[in-house]
């Protein structure tokens, strides 16, 4: 397993006017396989930016309460201390992070965060808010379990530890009040308390309520966790983003559910099994992105072996990995063309001088860079039809843009079954139609940028 990089969240203390950092985090995560090093504090979006290029996880750690303000909310009196600075850092990172499709590992207020930024609310504060007999701020020692949490089936988590419940130990005085509508439940406290949440059509999105940084040292399903995410980084294993056939609609416990619901929730497990059965992936390689890129936009198919066909493939492939893939270029020391520029003054044999060393650069970063295997490259793009009776769910799916799109037809009477599968494969991708629609036009947009 390749070693990833790891950006952990730093933890902060107001009053000291310093950031810090609990060496469970990073035992955690080098005990797993992966190398850890907390990020400074700061906002700056080309700094966040240059964190999410260069490493292969995140941690979103505790700390503070997260401000109501980003969940619409009145600060409560029993609302805690808020970090407007780690607020400010973490919601402009975390949607950079998840647009790379890098590894994101939530803990404790990296839970409600994620929750917050994805448009879910929190209980400010759960002993007035949501009482209960579950005890959610134990005292020391904080490595031992102090409630049950029930797994929910089928879900990453529940596939990782091989566990209906789990004992776990637990340090917080705020929890998920409403869901946001990307995420899906992984465990609940007796209580109904959501404990952990994935983010289904993520490369690997997961978030604990619970301490597995206090706990890994004497727990096995702690270093489980920590193990997952490392593994994901490293591009080794990803529990969970497994397309459309993982779709889980969104409930209670089983303790809980009524009779109508168990009903329902067995009706979609089996339309989930016969739409499991009958979905078909197709990937594509760079080479059939191209040709499809040039089918679709320039309205001809292009043999592969003619010389017009190995033009286009070639300047295509130039433009997508400078677009998406920058590190490629690092990678096989490729020139820039930034320091050859024409100044102010320049006489016509400076000029002549400036192009011939610019048309000499040019070749030789496109030489190189159309040397880079394709292997490496790695644009993903999906079609999946789903068929019901003589009808069928067409989605596409590019890895850097997620769902692209989501369309349906058939018989009359097989319209609202296949509308239904529609919504649910929205659901599980945590977009809308309209979501849908601008992702289409900019990719669409882009693609015709890199033709013309």
């Amino acid at each position: 397993m390749n070693k990833p990089l790891i950006g952990i969240l730093p933890l902060v203390d107001i009053e000291r006017e310093s950031y810090w950092m609990l060496p469970g985090y990073m035992k955690g995560i080098e005990k797993a396989g992966g190398t850890s090093v907390m990020l400074p504090l700061t906002s700056d979006k080309e700094t966040l930016r240059k964190f999410v290029n260069d490493f292969d996880g995140f941690l979103f750690t505790g700390g503070h309460d997260v401000s109501p303000s980003f969940y619409r909310e009145e600060v409560s009196d029993n609302c805690g201390e808020c970090c407007p600075m780690r607020d400010e850092m973490e919601t402009i990172l975390l949607p950079m992070v998840l647009e790379q499709g890098k590894p994101v590992l939530g803990i404790c207020r990296g839970l409600q965060l994620i929750n917050v930024a994805l448009g879910g609310s929190l209980y400010q504060d759960l002993p007035t808010q949501h009482p209960s007999s579950v005890c959610h701020r134990q005292p020391a020692p904080y490595d031992q379990p102090i409630h049950l949490v029930e797994l929910i089936p089928n879900t990453p988590l529940q596939k990782c530890l091989g566990k209906d419940e789990l004992p776990v130990n637990s340090c917080h005085h705020q929890g998920i009040k409403e869901l946001a509508s990307g995420l899906q439940p992984m465990a609940y406290a007796k209580d109904g308390l959501v404990e952990a949440v994935w983010k289904p059509g993520s490369r690997f999105v997961w978030a604990v309520q619970w301490h597995p940084e206090f706990s890994h040292k004497v727990d096995e399903n702690s270093r489980k966790i920590f193990r997952a995410f490392v593994k994901a980084a490293a591009g080794d294993s990803i529990f969970g983003a497994d397309g459309p056939t993982s779709i889980y609609i969104k409930g209670e416990t089983e303790r809980k559910v009524s009779p109508r619901e168990l009903e329902e929730r067995a009706l979609f497990k089996k339309k989930k099994e016969e739409i499991e059965k009958s979905i078909t992936a197709d990937p594509h390689t760079i080479d059939q992105v191209i040709q499809l890129i040039i089918e679709k936009y320039h309205g001809k198919e292009l043999p592969g072996n003619t010389h017009t066909y190995r033009i286009q493939k070639e300047y295509l492939k130039e433009s997508l990995i400078t677009k998406y893939c920058p590190q490629l270029l690092e990678e096989a020391n490729i020139p820039s063309l930034e320091n050859i520029r024409f100044s102010k003054g320049m006489d016509p044999e400076e000029q002549k001088a400036v192009l011939e060393q610019m048309h000499i650069q040019q070749e030789i970063r496109h030489k190189k860079i159309n040397e880079i295997p394709d292997e490496k490259f790695p644009m993903d793009y999906h079609m999946f039809e789903i068929f019901y009776g003589e009808g069928r769910v067409q989605v596409d799916i590019e890895k850097h843009w997620g769902l692209l799109g989501c369309s349906f037809s058939g018989k009359e009477e097989e319209m609202p079954k296949l509308k239904e599968i529609s919504k649910d494969i929205m659901l599980y991708y945590g977009v809308t139609e309209e979501d849908i629609k601008t992702k289409s036009e900019r990719f669409s947009s882009l693609v015709l940028e890199l033709c013309l």
